[in-house]
């Protein structure tokens, strides 16, 4: 949203009549519109370079993968340039962290709050695993702001996040169920991961659209199949982001700004070593 608007900002400066009066009084040719366009072009994708550059929530977990030792859960928000180089930012984005709400899912499937607190560029929290299987670190953003992209309000949009991820002590467990209102589970068998992606707990449908972004950045876009999954094998060590969005088209109100559609979108993140 920021950074949409050092844009409309920039666009009014060097825009400061209409195209219409500019070419009623004849000072506006297509000469004239190629120049402009191109100073446009030239400020956006190097004055401003980050406008260029799709920014994202992320969360990486660090621990041994022993019992009664500490894991560090940390959530940063920024982008990966074009030379695969990872920027965390901490503008207003950065700041929607505090109102993530997290917890965690221990392997006999008992839910827990968990905090974060800020430190510097990223957000940290801390648990200890007591028991082995699989914890399940999940959180979901319902209050940021409606992004008005137009004084149409059919054009606005409420965005609600999710994030997934999971952690193993030992054996994986066996059964796992979905918790949240968008939830991804991923089992890996032989170095092939598959996806099951569920929405409003139920598996999505058949021709559903997943996005994996590799640890370079590069996306993938893949389809789930009859049996509500995909499958895809990493390639490089690193982080990827396995992507799923859902839009609902039901106008509403929140904060006092209408929106045309809520845009549901929910991270998984997967560390490989």
């Amino acid at each position: 949203m920021l950074m949409t608007r050092k844009l409309l900002n920039l666009k009014i400066c060097l825009f400061p009549f209409s195209l219409n009066s500019l070419i009623q009084t004849g000072l506006f040719n297509m000469y004239t519109f190629r120049t402009v366009f191109s100073l446009l072009l030239f400020s956006t994708l190097f004055l401003f370079p980050q406008l260029a550059k799709a920014s994202a929530y992320w969360m990486e977990i660090h621990g041994s993968g022993k019992l009664k030792d500490p894991v560090k859960v940390q959530v940063f928000y920024g982008f990966i340039d074009d030379l695969s180089e990872c920027h965390r930012t901490t503008g207003p984005e950065f700041h929607e962290i505090k109102n993530f709400q997290f917890f965690i899912l221990n392997a006999k499937g008992e839910k827990s709050k968990f905090e974060l607190q800020m430190k510097g560029d990223y957000w940290e929290g801390t648990f200890t695993p007591d028991q082995e299987g699989t914890y399940r670190i999940l959180g979901m953003n319902d209050q940021q702001p409606v992004l008005l992209r137009s004084k149409n309000p059919a054009e606005n949009v409420r965005p609600i996040d999710f994030m997934c991820s999971a952690y193993h002590v030992g054996k994986p467990s066996e059964l796992i169920l979905p918790v949240q209102f968008m939830d991804i589970i991923l089992k890996e068998k032989n170095g092939i991961y598959t996806i099951s992606p569920y929405r409003n707990m139920k598996p999505v449908e058949k021709g559903t659209a997943i996005r994996i972004f590799n640890p370079e950045n590069w996306e993938k876009n893949i389809s789930i199949d009859e049996n509500h999954q995909a499958v895809f094998k990493p390639t490089l060590a690193g982080l990827y982001v396995i992507r799923q969005d859902w839009n609902d088209n039901t106008p509403g109100t929140f904060q006092g700004n209408s929106y045309g559609k809520i845009r549901y979108r929910n991270n998984y993140c997967l560390w490989i070593n």
